[in-house]
């Protein structure tokens, strides 16, 4: 089984070193595991609905809100 909390923190370090993530102040999951909450450091926060997301579907839906 995948761990979903797991992937949501290294893909933050990743995205963060690019343009598209670098005005991100953090990513977290929620404890039902169904949503990303993405904060930014002008303080605009973001879901994005994960349910039922495979660990490679979980990094594309992340990725798409941010390009």
């Amino acid at each position: 089984m995948e761990n979903k909390k797991d992937i949501i923190f290294r893909l933050k370090l990743l995205l963060k070193i690019t343009s598209a993530g670098e005005d991100i102040e953090d990513m977290e999951l929620s404890d039902d595991e169904k949503t990303v909450h993405i904060r930014f450091n002008t303080g605009y926060k973001r879901d994005v609905n994960i349910a039922c997301d495979s660990g490679a579907s979980i990094i594309q839906d992340v990725v798409k809100v941010l390009i």
